[in-house]
């Protein structure tokens, strides 16, 4: 079989340029050879630990899903590589999770075995834990097999809120990480401040994926200290900022905000919707535009805002590069001619979705298109090509007596009332059926009080 794409990438950047630094730290730097070197040296340690735990009777068959919970670092990436070599899936798991929560969710998900390890830069292969999934009484007598191809299975959650995998192959992780460079404008030096988890499908998009094959230099800051992370960008000289709208509005709101690095012209933001006022008062205060950016689990990149404004004029950008998105109703409006606020659903088309959910496959996820459950709409904007405004999701709707509420739509009215700083509306059920209105506010109790929200 064909070598896997991601590795044979990786390998040609090895051939070409083995000393350049991939990951970098203050006090720590791993080199392209170094990666190599730990990801062969694991691999063996792998081999080792299943004959022993399998008196010699297995080996990791191609297909096999392994749960991985590594800390971000040279050791995520060497674990990840290794496990494409042996042609395994990659179950992404929180290293920063519970011991107990991983086997949990790797075992429910068929994974046999779990590759762990706390420390960001493991010093050997040995310092990578590797462990059944499950006691052996309680494991499948024959662990699932996915196809070959598939790189990784991304968490999320169902209606249950149990987790369920997304299969996610080597091929469409590529297409992602190529269409996200063509359309933001990366280039191959690029250093990335590296603060977005490395399992989650933002960071691997948006720091993984660009170290192993393009060539990106990562500038790691220190785990679990926010406060760190634009010192770590002075040190490292780093020019793009994959982030999240808590981040920036805690920025903001700072009196005295750390010095923005001068290096770092590039800011994109993503995860949770960046509210206006954010980004108006990120470009006041340190002088540049934040480019948000919106996507999915399934789909990788969805929009990009490439002007760097449309999160101030509340919309998401425009399709990335090979994205094809049609807005779909579930209904029609209930008289002719009449709009419909809830908007329509966003179905995604592109060869960077994923394969499909596991264990068990839904319709919503299938041939290379996501009909996903976000509602939303098109919206003129001043450089021409319309942009995505987002306007809840289908299952947000609340049910007051028969008639349809978005949430959001009210959230955006509330928000309008000076004083408010962040508001979310939840619906709640009601006696006698159907659902009640219920509205959390952060705001100084000594400037707004409830009639004064209510009379608004």
């Amino acid at each position: 079989m064909p070598q896997d794409p991601i590795v044979k990438a990786f390998e040609t950047r090895l051939r070409d340029h083995p000393q350049e630094v991939v990951v970098a730290a203050p006090e720590h730097r791993s080199t392209r050879a170094d990666l190599e070197a730990l990801a062969r040296s694991l691999a063996r340690s792998i081999a080792r630990s299943i004959a022993r735990d399998c008196q010699g009777s297995a080996s990791l068959a191609p297909g096999t899903l392994v749960g991985l919970a590594v800390a971000d670092g040279p050791g995520f990436l060497a674990a990840l590589l290794a496990l494409r070599r042996a042609r395994c899936a990659a179950i992404l798991l929180d290293s920063k999770g519970r011991p107990e929560e991983h086997h949990e969710t790797a075992a429910r998900l068929g994974a046999r075995w779990l590759l762990t390890c706390r420390d960001p830069w493991p010093g050997s292969a040995e310092a990578l834990k590797w462990s059944p999934a499950a006691p052996p009484d309680e494991a499948p007598p024959l662990p699932p097999r996915v196809p070959e191809t598939i790189a990784v299975l991304k968490l999320t959650s169902g209606s249950t809120g149990a987790p369920r995998g997304i299969l996610t192959s080597s091929q469409a992780l590529l297409a992602d990480d190529h269409a996200l460079a063509t359309t933001m404008g990366l280039a191959a030096d690029e250093a990335i401040l590296a603060a977005i988890p490395f399992s989650h499908s933002y960071g691997l998009a948006s720091v993984v994926l660009p170290a192993l094959t393009r060539g990106n230099r990562l500038i790691l800051p220190e785990a679990g200290n926010p406060f760190t992370l634009l010192k770590t960008g002075h040190w490292g000289g780093a020019t793009f900022l994959p982030t999240v709208p808590a981040y920036l509005r805690a920025l903001v709101k700072m009196s005295s905000p750390p010095v923005w690095p001068s290096t770092l012209r590039r800011i994109i933001s993503a995860g949770a919707p960046l509210q206006p006022d954010t980004a108006r008062a990120f470009r006041r205060r340190f002088g540049l535009p934040v480019h948000v950016f919106y996507g999915s689990s399934e789909t990788g990149g969805i929009t990009y805002d490439r002007e760097g404004g449309a999160a101030e004029r509340g919309t998401l950008g425009t399709p990335v590069e090979g994205v094809t998105i049609e807005l779909l109703r579930d209904a029609a409006p209930e008289e002719e001619g009449q709009s419909d606020p809830a908007g329509a659903r966003v179905v995604v088309t592109s060869p960077a979705v994923a394969t499909g959910y596991w264990p068990q496959p839904d319709e919503a996820l299938a041939g290379q298109t996501f009909r996903t459950r976000d509602l939303a709409s098109w919206q003129p904007s001043p450089h021409g090509a319309d942009e995505l405004r987002l306007l809840g999701r289908a299952d947000d709707q609340i049910n007051v007596k028969g008639k349809k509420v978005n949430p959001r739509e009210i959230e955006a009215v509330l928000r309008r009332l000076p004083g408010v700083e962040e508001v979310a509306v939840l619906g709640l059920p009601a006696s006698g059926g159907g659902q009640l209105i219920r509205a959390v506010l952060a705001c100084d109790r000594t400037i707004l009080t409830p009639a004064q929200i209510l009379h608004h």
